[in-house]
């Protein structure tokens, strides 16, 4: 429990950046209340030891029995404890704490996945020494507690003492596993109890949140309205138009959606001001451009494909590549506008097969996959995670001019993700006054602009749409609204051609899951299709976001946000008031909240049941 405690304290002073603005009674308080989840995780963990121990048979003083007993109680524990320090240092990637979707990401792990993890076990070597340490603690433990034989060992009520010793071990087993006397044990959701979401991960402990999630069933049928009310409040069967500034009609225009690596809104100028200086191309740009707020509807990049290029956010405890789900039928962007004559290609520098970022662009439709194997030149290989971003870019645009046109192209960049590494020949102006993350943010931006320098010299160039977005928000928020539930989805939205006649700026609420809508609305695409998310040019429909974080589902529409466990509202908050979520107003009953909670419920039912039944196209 100490060691366990420890670690937690660990996990604190890592992600002080997360959890730094609690007062020190607020911090004490979640502290004490994670020795509930600590408990049951101990029990659990320590299950076969404490049975081999408890056992009312002498076989157990035998130094076999002994020796097996203490190994399997060391590296039970030191497996534990190190999930909990791994979490220590990813928790800042993902902002929740691992689940058994780990097994799930391992079982099947490329060759750019296994290197990414040494760069991860290099660059914070320090937690092997904790952990080393902390190993040593186990270990002294088994040295100091050594069961010896008693000299009752052979009279009857030894055995009876015995048996009534383990009974009592087998009690003390269930209530402890199941966090207490109440009906039903404790689960990651318990911690809501305690915590607001965004300090749910204090309170829980990762072998915890792994065991609970082990085999558990992802998704339930819900049946929260008939199908008659169910359609009045909330479909993803959709149909868009072109907005009416987009005069083109012929010929179809292209599009290239450049999905950018980790940029989250803070760090770029146009919405940031005080960031002028580490994305002056893409300010420029986004000065020309179409603009809207946008959010991101996960925090892991294998999230972010389905969202952008199908609509179809993760709302569940696992990413849907990877879920049960992922073999069922689903019409995405590429296969939609294939069907129109349309070129369809993804594009990423890194290994063939990292994060099955090619299966799942297959899955959504695009024909063509470009990655480092395709590149097939490793001169520009960064060493660990795949083609810098600047040739990698000039690649794209010359495979993209021998397309036929029109063509739709997605590009996801890779050069800002960890280890943050830079070109030997790539020189940045006053590089040691920005950290290793900023500088190949200034590294991306600085590609992008050659990018757009040698497109603008080819064919296509003129009747092209270009779409900027992120597959999530960064991993160094520098302030404490980039760090809450809300701020940490903020990531750019914004469309460019010079095709467009007018632009302008919208404070307008949008999601990734707005994007597919967005281009087929300006492809005019003419038929129904199926997306959750809207047409961000559509005047008449209010904009929202919809994300699944630490058990939560959360829905805000740029006023306010509900927090929703499953089954009742946990959180509300005035964001035009209370941006940095700080005063839960879920007891006044605000008649916003019920709107939200109830649209929210529609969304979840739509979403739940027609991913069991396998009805995510317009067919269906």
């Amino acid at each position: 429990m100490i060691l366990l405690s420890l670690s937690r304290w660990l996990f604190y002073v890592f992600n002080l950046n997360s959890f730094g603005y609690l007062s020190f009674v607020e911090l004490m308080s979640l502290m004490f209340a994670g020795l509930r989840f600590d408990l049951a995780a101990l029990v659990i963990v320590n299950l076969l030891y404490i049975l081999l121990l408890a056992i009312p048979a002498p076989i157990k003083y035998h130094p076999l029995w002994q020796k097996t007993a203490d190994q399997i109680f060391i590296w039970t524990n030191a497996l534990a404890i190190g999930l909990n320090l791994i979490d220590s240092i990813y928790f800042r990637f993902i902002s929740k704490r691992t689940t058994s979707e780990i097994f799930q990401f391992l079982s099947n792990p490329d060759e750019n996945i296994l290197l990414l993890l040494w760069q991860f076990l290099t660059d914070y070597w320090y937690m092997w020494v904790i952990w080393v340490v902390f190993i040593w603690v186990l270990f002294r433990i088994t040295r100091f507690f050594v069961p010896q034989s008693p000299a009752a060992v052979r009279m009857k009520i030894w055995y009876v003492l015995q048996t009534i010793f383990f009974v009592i071990s087998g009690i003390f087993i269930v209530i402890a596993g199941r966090g207490g006397f109440q009906l039903k044990p404790i689960s990651l959701v318990t911690a809501a109890s305690y915590a607001s979401t965004q300090q749910i991960p204090l309170v829980l402990n990762t072998p915890f949140s792994i065991a609970k999630t082990l085999n558990q069933k992802v998704l339930q049928l819900r049946s929260d309205f008939t199908d008659e009310e169910l359609k009045k409040i909330y479909t993803p069967l959709q149909k868009t138009k072109k907005p009416d500034w987009f005069k083109r009609t012929d010929p179809k225009p292209n599009f290239v959606i450049l999905i950018l690596e980790s940029f989250g809104q803070e760090l770029i100028g146009f919405y940031n001001p005080q960031k002028q200086g580490l994305t002056p191309f893409i300010d420029s740009l986004f000065s020309k451009s179409i603009t809207f707020d946008g959010h991101a509807n996960g925090r892991r990049s294998i999230e972010a494909l389905p969202a952008i290029l199908a609509g179809l956010p993760s709302l569940m405890p696992v990413d849907y590549p990877t879920s049960a789900y992922a073999a069922n039928t689903l019409d995405g962007l590429g296969s939609l506008l294939s069907q129109k004559g349309y070129t369809t290609a993804f594009f990423h520098g890194g290994n063939n097969g990292t994060m099955n970022f090619d299966a799942t662009a297959r899955a959504l439709g695009f024909e063509h996959y470009f990655g480092r194997n395709e590149y097939a030149n490793e001169a520009d290989f960064d060493g660990s995670w795949g083609i810098f971003d600047e040739p990698f870019l000039k690649f794209s645009n010359e495979t993209m001019s021998s397309f036929k046109e029109p063509f739709v192209s997605a590009i996801f960049t890779l050069s800002s993700h960890h280890p943050f590494s830079l070109p030997k020949n790539v020189e940045l102006a006053d590089q040691n006054l920005f950290s290793p993350f900023e500088n190949t943010i200034r590294y991306v931006d600085q590609s992008l602009k050659k990018f757009f320098e040698a497109a603008q010299q080819t064919q296509w160039y003129d009747n092209t749409v270009f779409i900027f977005t992120a597959d999530h928000t960064h991993p160094e928020p520098q302030s404490d609204f980039y760090r809450n539930e809300y701020g940490m989805y903020k990531i750019p939205l914004a469309f460019y051609s010079p095709l467009f006649d007018s632009i302008f700026h919208s404070k307008k609420t949008s999601q990734q899951t707005d994007i597919m809508p967005a281009v087929l609305s300006l492809a005019n695409y003419p038929e129904t299709f199926l997306a959750f998310g809207n047409n961000p040019f559509a005047t008449d429909e209010k904009g929202w976001h919809i994300s699944f974080i630490n058990q939560m589902i959360q829905l805000q529409d740029g006023d306010n946000l509900l927090q929703f466990d499953g089954s009742r509202a946990t959180a509300f908050f005035d964001l035009k008031e209370d941006s940095l979520l700080q005063h839960n107003l879920v007891n006044e009953h605000h008649p916003a909240g019920s709107q939200l909670e109830t649209k929210l419920r529609a969304i979840l039912q739509q979403y739940n049941n027609r991913m069991i039944s396998n009805k995510l196209t317009a067919d269906e």
